[in-house]
């Protein structure tokens, strides 16, 4: 048996863990924190159980690219639920609802690019997604009504983006009973259940060469792992561990990549039976509400209120109440119905995640030059790995396209094309 060591237990890192702890390897995670997940985790303030950055999934139902990864590897099995509305746009006080692609002929003709599930680098994929839906007569407003879904600056946002993205959430999404980390639990369960380890309180600080095609990963307090290695943190956090440094031209390409804004979230604690629960996402002038799991007499409990920022944020309280007082325009019972809130910023994000600037969706997929900003799975160390967002798109579909693409860098495409039912 082969070891395989994992820097990282996002859902990149996990699920690479899952793949590789199939197909032989004896997978041990290291993760810097206390909790594993990365953006899956959740906690607990005030009672309420609160999703860090996972909310609603799409691509679920069967044929749908996120199927056909977690059919496989037993996720389906878990509490999975459709809901039934799609996500509504209020755009200066006007209220509207995504229609369903297959309503609208010219979304309609996106579905082959939505639908592969390798990376397309053509010129169509790399155009805008705004000067697309302009020159289709399609309205930028409604379409990217619900930026939180996507990258920012939203004028970025490359037809790639907003067709494995949006369009699948325009087909419908799912939520999760027991949110984020009860994904992040189940993907740890497999590879415990193969026999791997999966560490908190393991912060990496060093990798090296070991043996051909195997590296020495070596933690803070001292303790030292041998074998692959993948690293699911940002590629530059992960290049400046290794040791003897990577060639100089590897390391300039990485500077030179951008990174996403941050998020703002405001975590609200509701007053008992003071605002009706909402099963879909709402976005008002670009601030998402989300609501979480509602109580038995179908009030809500809580809701989270989340925006795009760039740099930190001085006041996070008046920045909080501004939020709130945003979304009066859709919830006017929402200010009056706060028990309590707390929040998270580009900061949270920076300490949790290791990601330069708190940046929440990490390296920009720039529209125009889509090609040039995504990163291999390899690196000029041979045995060392990269996976997660930062190679690919963002969000669970996202970085479980690039999972099973560094797997099958690793592991060849013909088990991956097995393992997932892929045509080669």
């Amino acid at each position: 048996m082969s070891d395989a060591v994992v820097i990282g237990s996002g859902l990149g890192g996990l699920l690479c863990g899952c793949i590789l702890s199939r197909n032989g390897y004896r997978v041990t995670v290291l993760e810097k924190g206390a909790q594993t997940g990365g953006s899956l985790q959740s906690f607990v303030r005030g009672g309420i159980r609160f999703d860090t950055g996972f909310h609603s999934v799409a691509a679920l139902a069967p044929g749908e690219p996120l199927y056909q990864i977690f059919q496989p590897l037993g996720l389906m099995d878990l509490p999975w639920r459709k809901v039934d509305s799609p996500d509504e746009v209020v755009v200066d006080g006007v209220s509207r609802f995504l229609p369903k692609p297959s309503e609208v002929p010219a979304l309609k003709a996106l579905s082959p690019l939505a639908y592969d599930i390798g990376t397309d680098f053509s010129e169509e994929a790399g155009t805008g997604a705004a000067l697309w839906l302009r020159s289709h007569g399609l309205e930028e407003q409604l379409y990217l009504g619900v930026p939180l879904r996507l990258q920012s600056p939203l004028q970025e946002v490359s037809l790639h983006e907003f067709a494995h993205i949006t369009y699948h959430f325009m087909n419908g999404s799912y939520r999760l009973e027991g949110g984020g980390s009860c994904l992040a639990q189940a993907l740890s369960d497999q590879i415990l259940s193969r026999g791997g380890e999966v560490l908190t309180r393991k912060e990496v600080v060093e990798i090296a060469p070991a043996t051909p095609g195997q590296c020495h990963v070596r933690c803070a307090d001292g303790s030292l792992y041998q074998g692959i290695c993948v690293s699911d943190i940002h590629p530059a956090a992960t290049a400046a561990m290794v040791r003897p440094s990577l060639r100089p031209s590897y390391l300039k390409r990485l500077s030179v990549l951008r990174n996403g804004t941050g998020i703002f979230t405001v975590y609200i604690k509701l007053k008992p039976k003071a605002v009706r629960y909402l099963d879909h996402a709402v976005s008002i002038n670009g601030l998402l509400v989300h609501f979480g799991h509602p109580g038995p007499d179908g009030f809500a409990r809580s809701v989270d209120l989340m925006t795009h920022v760039e740099g930190p944020v001085a006041d996070r309280e008046a920045f909080a109440r501004s939020s709130i007082q945003k979304t009066s325009v859709r919830f006017p019972e929402l200010e009056d119905a706060v028990e309590q809130f707390w929040t998270s910023t580009p900061d949270t994000w920076a300490r949790y995640t290791g990601t330069p600037g708190g940046s929440a969706y990490g390296i920009l997929k720039e529209c125009g030059r889509l090609s040039l900003c995504v990163v291999s799975p390899r690196t000029p160390l041979p045995g060392l790995f990269l996976t997660g967002q930062n190679l690919g798109l963002h969000g669970v579909l996202g970085v479980s396209y690039t999972a099973v693409r560094t797997c099958s860098v690793i592991l060849g495409a013909p088990i991956i094309n097995q393992m997932f039912h892929f045509t080669s």
